[in-house]
């Protein structure tokens, strides 16, 4: 079967996958294929490799070597890589499964996650978690495309936040939850912006008792108390460090945003909370395309993302962009605020710590388009190209604790690779321009995707 036929083939599964009987991904992979004279960014932040092979049999990397040290053994398909960029599969680690307004989107997002090079995700908190479960089963086991999906428990809240999320009484109620999730098959837990320091670090412990790790959407704890009581990852960077703030009481949520125009990136101040951070072990996620939209002076949006949006998510991010415009004057996402968020992240991988990225997902940004433009945003933040791919696929797998099998281009790993057509590391845009992308070895074609999403991402 030519790449051609896989491409028309990958429209069929989609189209089955949203209302008609599934088809399996496996049985389209060819036994022996090799890219050869693609420029290879591996995920280790080591610096691109030009005129490479890279061969895949059995859904495995078989071979990464020079275009000059590679024959092909008969029957093996060559797909030519001249004048394109081979990476990981992009591993997202802030992308859910729902919007404001749609409490499940994970049948549009799990093509679009493949289409935009998404191979691995992990939701950071679930409005539907046995349905994020059911659909990492079925894309398990080839009834439909998308990633490899590591579920998220409900969110875990407090006094202030969302109704639906889960608000425990007490200790016991928490470590209760946290058993009764982990029964069910998930080991990431969220908590979020009001969550009482005390359920917190139930929450955590009993988390890490059965196996499970624990992330935060943070305010009424500072990311250096959630640190000390040993929480294994922290959303949103610097906007959610309540650290900041002079005079908040303990377990208060008080808004570190009005501060960060005029915060000393380089003081003791935020010195001394990255070095708790990286002292904890504790990653970063970061999610400046989510972040970006909050800033009128920021691109709001592309083509390609504003097409798969529905009906009523452009009408929300219509009203959305005025009411941008009109608090431009008085807002706290400033230029300078945009500034010092990303200084933080540079400072933070400096110091030593692990960044990971995600997109995050509403106003203009939707699944695959949105994680590349985190992509593109970190380097447009200063990191290099290498350092960039290294963020979005091999530290992600490093803290699913998958980074035995994925996120690199290396022997012996799972082939979730994405072809780019472009010259990546002069060009960050090129991330846009995905010829095709391999899971586990099978060669899926982005366009067929992309169609079969549109007008149907968000509100319905």
């Amino acid at each position: 079967m030519t790449i051609g036929q896989r491409w028309w083939r990958a429209l069929a599964c989609m189209l089955m996958s949203i209302g008609v009987p599934a088809c399996a991904q496996g049985d389209a992979r060819p036994a022996r294929l090799a890219v050869v004279g693609a420029t290879v960014i591996d995920g280790t932040g080591a610096p691109p490799r030009a005129d490479m092979a890279i061969v895949i049999e059995g859904g495995r990397i078989a071979a990464v070597l020079p275009r000059a040290d590679f024959t092909p053994v008969p029957g093996t398909e060559l797909i030519d890589g001249a004048g394109k960029t081979l990476i990981p599969g992009f591993v997202g680690m802030h992308d859910h499964t729902h919007v404001p307004g749609n409490t499940f989107t994970g049948d549009v997002a799990a093509g679009l996650w493949i289409a935009g090079g998404v191979t691995t995700v992990m939701t950071a908190g679930s409005a539907e978690t046995e349905l994020e479960i059911a659909l990492a089963r079925q894309v398990a086991e080839g009834k439909r495309i998308g990633p490899e999906i590591v579920a998220s428990a409900p969110y875990i809240g407090g006094p202030g936040d969302s109704p639906a999320m889960f608000h425990p009484a007490n200790e016991a109620e928490a470590r209760g939850f946290v058993r009764d999730w982990s029964r069910r098959g998930t080991r990431w837990f969220k908590l979020y912006r009001h969550t009482e320091p005390v359920i917190a670090a139930a929450v955590i412990d009993e988390a890490h008792r059965h196996g499970g790790r624990v992330t935060g959407h943070l305010c009424s704890i500072t990311l250096a108390e959630a640190a000390a009581m040993g929480i294994d990852g922290i959303e949103h960077g610097l906007s959610s460090a309540g650290d900041l703030v002079s005079g908040k009481a303990p377990g208060a949520c008080r808004s570190a945003v009005p501060l960060l125009d005029s915060l000393d990136i380089d003081g003791p101040e935020i010195s001394a909370l990255i070095a708790a951070l990286v002292d904890h072990d504790v990653t970063l996620t970061s999610t400046l395309a989510i972040l970006e939209s909050r800033f009128a002076h920021r691109p709001q949006g592309d083509a390609r993302s504003l097409a798969v949006l529905s009906p009523a998510a452009r009408e929300r991010l219509v009203a959305y962009r005025e009411r941008l415009k009109e608090n431009a004057a008085t807002t706290n996402w400033t230029p300078a605020t945009w500034d010092n968020i990303r200084m933080f992240e540079r400072r933070f991988v400096a110091a030593g710590g692990r960044l990971l990225t995600g997109p995050d997902f509403g106003r203009n940004v939707v699944p695959g388009f949105g994680n590349q433009r985190g992509f593109e945003l970190l380097v447009e933040a200063g990191f290099t190209v290498p350092q960039a791919i290294r963020i979005a696929t091999s530290n992600g797998a490093e803290a699913l604790g998958f980074d035995d099998r994925i996120g690199r281009i290396v022997q012996g790993y799972e082939a979730d690779l994405v072809l780019i057509d472009g010259d990546l590391a002069r060009d960050a845009s090129a991330i846009r321009d995905v010829d095709t992308v391999f899971v586990n070895g099978q060669a899926i074609a982005p366009d067929p995707l992309i169609e079969a999403a549109q007008g149907r991402f968000g509100p319905q």
